[in-house]
């Protein structure tokens, strides 16, 4: 169970599916297989599909209904154009390349200037080795891009709050509630995680659509990046994820020295 667990975006989601509290936030998905795509793009107009075992956005594509037929994009560029299904379905055996993907509802993500973004919230173990919240940021998706990894994709960070407020995706008055919601939900997915696997640390992605509702797009759970945070002008949050983190490493030392 625990290698299932940790290898694929797919025993990920039927492990979260599992907990009341996180299950409302998963979007609609499914082991891709292209006979899923008239389905899953006659219900929800956009889809992403993403290989089960890559990180960092790698090989994620975007396709979408078009007045022609569909458009297709994978990480970044100019969209691919098929008129029909059966010619979406050829130029999606060509670029899919890895063993196993998912598919995944389209999100309509709130933007800033034109660009999507999502939020990665940042969760530590702390010395006495509970969860705490970090930190937070909102990834901004470089010009061309389908992702918001900001280093494949080309992006950049923003505070939360900014980037909740600027792109109107909720009330000012409401932006103080996402966060601690964000927060909130961020704890539910650590305590089920701790049922199958130890970590240290967990950044959980958030997207955040035009109507200002939450949900969950990914949980980074192996080595989720702090100089993330470093990207921010404001370095707090960074500070306080390497003390969380050297505060758990002295703990586990000390651990080991009395054993």
């Amino acid at each position: 169970m625990h290698d299932l667990i940790s290898s694929s975006k797919w025993s990920l989601h039927q492990f979260f599916s599992k907990s009341p509290y996180v299950r409302p936030y998963l979007p609609p998905t499914s082991l891709y297989q292209p006979a899923l795509l008239e389905d899953y793009l006659g219900k929800y107009g956009t889809v992403y599909i993403k290989p089960t075992r890559t990180h960092m956005g790698k090989g994620i594509m975007r396709v979408w209904k078009t007045a022609d037929g569909f458009s297709l994009v994978k990480e970044r560029g100019e969209p691919v154009q098929a008129g029909s299904l059966s010619e979406l379905k050829q130029q999606l055996a060509r670029q899919c390349t890895e063993k196993n993907y998912v598919i995944q509802k389209g999100l309509d993500l709130a933007e800033l200037d034109g660009r999507p973004y999502d939020i990665r919230v940042m969760m530590m173990r702390n010395g006495l080795g509970k969860w705490q919240y970090a930190g937070m940021l909102a990834k901004v998706a470089g010009s061309d891009s389908v992702i918001t990894n900001v280093a494949r994709g080309g992006g950049y960070a923003v505070t939360v709050p900014y980037a909740l407020t600027k792109s109107k995706a909720v009330e000012p008055e409401q932006v103080k509630a996402i966060v601690a919601k964000l927060i909130q939900v961020s704890h539910r997915v650590c305590a089920h995680f701790n049922k199958y696997r130890h970590s240290a640390q967990i950044g959980v992605d958030f997207a955040i659509d035009k109507q200002g509702q939450l949900s969950i797009i990914e949980v980074n759970y192996d080595f989720p990046s702090h100089a993330l945070f470093a990207k921010l002008k404001d370095k707090t949050y960074f500070h306080n994820i390497k003390r969380l983190h050297y505060q758990y490493k002295n703990r586990v030392k000390r651990k080991k020295k009395k054993v």
